[in-house]
């Protein structure tokens, strides 16, 4: 893939700015290395392939290789069906501009909005490396209400915060995340076997939103839709919670659907110039 002029004026002043110190004997050359790829990563719009990093680091490949495929066991960055590299989703959210940060700014308005719309709890959940956490949330003003709390992790198999994530994932990624949080069984509703799972995750992506029906809590019913980067992979999540007493009518259940499906892509057009390397 052909690179673009903007990605490397974007890297070479802080390359040059670390540069300076490289001469001092106690510095280790491998990890000043693993260090570039990263701030090489992270300033590119797009997934690089082994042969680019290569050209820009002007190592021998199998150097380069080495140095990747530690990164990537470590976590610290992926790579995409076509073998190209790209930063973790953890890093991506600490890079400069914070995506977590731009996400809740980004989607605040829309929740708001949702909340007004239909008085129930709206809640907003963004993708990391192995989990999927709750960032923002609007509190129903009903009395009796669904709630939810920021720093939540929500299970991938059983919410619809999660299976709206989950579901927009390479299946590597998507079997990590179920691993990382495991099947468990919250009521008689819950999914727990994976072949039945894996045909929910099927029917999410086919259909573009998710459901909860009492699977994670008794007379709860919520909806979601997933925030898609420039790949169509879910980096995050909006969802509707409430009690299921007051969702039982489908021309509302379809209305909800299609307001958050409205807001999930406002979401994501705000999002997609930051997204685009993601």
């Amino acid at each position: 893939m052909p690179r673009r002029a903007s990605t490397v004026s974007a890297s070479a002043p802080r390359t040059a700015a670390r540069g300076r110190g490289r001469t001092d004997k106690y510095f280790s050359k491998v990890i000043g290395k693993a260090l570039d790829i990263i701030a090489i990563l992270r300033a590119s719009p797009q997934p690089l392939s082994l042969n680019e990093l290569t050209l820009r680091l002007e190592l021998v490949k199998s150097s380069v290789f080495r140095i990747l495929h530690t990164l990537e066991v470590s976590g610290y960055v992926e790579r995409d069906l076509a073998g190209r590299y790209t930063l973790s989703a953890d890093l991506q959210a600490s890079a400069p501009g914070q995506l977590r940060t731009a996400l809740v700014d980004a989607a605040m308005p829309e929740l708001k909005e949702l909340s007004r719309e239909f008085r129930e709890t709206v809640s907003l959940a963004m993708r990391f490396e192995n989990r999927i956490e709750v960032i923002a949330t609007v509190e129903s003003p009903h009395l009796i209400h669904m709630g939810n709390t920021v720093g939540r992790i929500v299970p991938p198999h059983a919410s619809s915060l999660g299976k709206a994530v989950a579901a927009f994932q390479r299946e590597e990624v998507r079997d990590r995340l179920v691993r990382s949080y495991g099947i468990h069984r919250f009521t008689e509703h819950t999914v727990t076997d994976e072949v039945e799972l894996k045909r929910e995750f099927e029917r999410v992506h086919a259909r573009g939103y998710s459901t909860d029906q009492e699977e994670s809590v008794l007379e709860g019913c919520c909806f979601g839709t997933p925030i898609l980067d420039a790949r169509d992979e879910a980096i995050a999540a909006i969802s509707v919670s409430s009690p299921k007493m007051r969702v039982r009518e489908e021309q509302l259940q379809k209305r909800l659907v299609s307001a958050l499906r409205r807001a999930s892509e406002h979401v994501g057009r705000v999002l997609r110039p930051a997204t685009d390397g993601h």
